[in-house]
């Protein structure tokens, strides 16, 4: 999928569901599916949009340890990624991996507390698997 193509379906669907995120935590989120990889922008664009701007909060009170962590995580990414693929240097931004290690690392967000005791519907699993 183009990054035109994913940009679209994140705007839609923040629209949709009345997330209110803006222009430039929208590109932050396609950055994160394009490094994560396109075919999961589904399930992610649901996951990122919705845990949004509890996320973005928690990254706007990081510490100077937290975002040297967040730096050297980017180092490292663009030092591996110009090793393994040359001249391909598509990495994350600062806030990119900071939004990333929240959602993989971090506390529960409030929406993820709520959604975790109700359980998937085969809609919404069909949904997510693109068959709905």
């Amino acid at each position: 999928m183009t990054r035109n193509k994913l940009y679209e379906y994140v705007v839609d669907q923040n629209e949709m569901n009345g997330y209110g995120i803006d222009r430039d935590s929208i590109e932050c989120a396609v950055d994160i599916m394009e490094f994560v990889g396109g075919d999961l922008y589904r399930p992610l664009t649901r996951l990122l949009l919705s845990n949004w701007k509890e996320i973005a909060s928690r990254i706007e009170s990081y510490t100077d340890e937290q975002w040297n962590f967040v730096h050297r995580i980017a180092e490292n990414m663009k030092d591996s990624l110009e090793h393994d693929h040359g001249d391909e240097t598509h990495h994350l931004s600062d806030c990119g991996i900071a939004i990333f290690i929240e959602m993989l690392e971090g506390d529960d967000t409030a929406t993820q507390t709520l959604q975790g005791d109700t359980p998937i519907t085969e809609e919404e699993l069909r949904r997510i698997r693109g068959k709905g």
